[in-house]
Parts: structure tokens; C-alpha cells; sequence
């Protein structure tokens, strides 16, 4: 599930959570799930995940830019132009420390896959943050119509 990669993420950028994890909380607020009601049986995850963070020394930006990392690949439209982004808190508990409190909203599909022994395979699928199909990867864009009128076209 997305939380234990996020940890990962964290940990990796911040090795102070790796060794010490309890500093690093992370549990599911509210969460509602969604189910298109077609033939698969698939559904998605939604839900408000918060992390807080107990006595980090860092400046919170570093923190700021693991999460950003990590939404760019499992959350990216959370850093869409015009998203809502996400909120924080900060509590000063010194000079030098603070205690840092993350609210994301995240999604998580779910594929179920009818196994031929009757038993159902559940996978969490990961963000394709890949828009185009891989043969189509650096495909140059030459035209552009909008409203079936040619508004952009670029020449070879």
C-alpha cells in the first residue's frame, strides 16, 4: 500500500526516520471506497492519510521534497498546476526542533482478477504517470486542433 512506500521514500531521504521509525507516524483518517459497478469487480481506495513527524531537527523544506518526490510518481496530480497541493502544521517545540503533521490525499486502485481456482488475485496498481504509451515516449507534437480548428501546427 502507498503509506509503506511513502515511508521508504522518507526514511531513504531522511535516514533519522530509518533509525528511528517511531518519530515517523503515519495512519488513515477517513477513508471511502469506490467501486464502478461493471462487470470487474475492481475499486479504488480513497482516503486522508496523515503523517506526523515528533522532534525532527531539519528544516521542514526537506521533508516537503521527499513527499514531492515521491507524489510525482504515486500521487502526481496532488502537484498539478491549480491542484489543491496538501496541507501541514507546525509545532515549534524549540529553537531547532519541530514537530511536522502531513494530511494527503491519496487514491489506490484495486484490480481483482478471478483466479482459475475460484480464488480472486487483488493487486494494488501502481500511478502510470506516463501519459503517452511507451512506443509513443518523446513523440514530438506537430499539430494541435482545438474545437476541430488547426491552432497550433509546427513545421518538420
Amino acid at each position: 500500500m502507498k503509506h509503506n512506500a511513502l515511508r521508504e521514500a522518507i526514511a531513504l531521504a531522511l535516514p533519522e526516520f530509518a533509525r528511528d521509525p517511531e518519530r515517523l507516524s503515519m495512519w488513515i483518517e477517513k477513508g471511502r471506497i469506490r467501486s464502478p459497478m461493471t462487470e470487474s469487480r475492481d475499486f479504488e481506495w480513497e482516503y486522508n492519510l496523515y503523517l506526523t513527524t515528533q522532534d525532527f531537527t531539519g528544516h521542514p523544506s526537506v521533508l516537503f521534497l521527499a513527499i514531492n518526490d515521491w507524489l510525482r510518481v504515486n500521487q502526481p496530480e496532488l502537484l498539478q498546476p491549480g491542484s489543491a497541493g496538501y496541507d501541514f502544521e507546525v509545532d515549534v517545540v524549540d529553537d531547532k526542533t519541530v514537530d511536522l503533521h502531513v494530511w494527503l490525499d491519496l487514491t489506490e486502485c484495486v484490480r481483482v482478477t478471478k483466479q482459475d481456482d475460484g480464488t480472486d488475485d487483488l493487486q494494488h496498481l501502481s500511478e502510470d504517470a506516463n501519459l503517452l504509451p511507451d512506443d509513443l515516449q518523446g513523440a514530438k507534437l506537430k499539430r494541435l486542433l482545438m474545437n476541430d480548428e488547426l491552432t497550433l501546427a509546427v513545421a518538420d
